[in-house]
C-alpha cells in the first residue's frame, strides 16, 4: 500500500525538473510524495508495475536513511 502521493513526470527538461522539485520541497504544506520520471524503459510499464517499483525504492530509501 502507498502511504504517499505519487507524482509521475514526463517530458520535462532537467532544468524544469530541478525547478519543480525545488519548488515542491520548499512548500511544506504539500504532502510527502514519491516522484517518478518516465524513462525509455518505464514508458512501457503498466502503471501497477511502476507503482510497485516506486514503493520498493521508497522503502529502500527509508532503510538507508535509518541506517545513517
Amino acid at each position: 500500500m502507498i502511504d504517499k502521493k505519487v507524482i509521475i513526470l514526463n517530458g520535462f527538461t532537467q532544468e524544469e525538473l530541478r525547478e519543480f522539485l525545488t519548488w515542491y520541497k520548499q512548500n511544506k504544506n504539500l504532502p510527502p510524495s514519491i516522484f517518478a520520471v518516465i524513462t525509455e524503459h518505464s514508458i512501457e510499464w503498466k502503471v501497477k508495475d511502476l507503482l510497485e517499483e516506486l514503493v520498493k525504492e521508497d522503502e529502500e530509501m527509508k532503510k538507508r536513511k535509518k541506517n545513517k
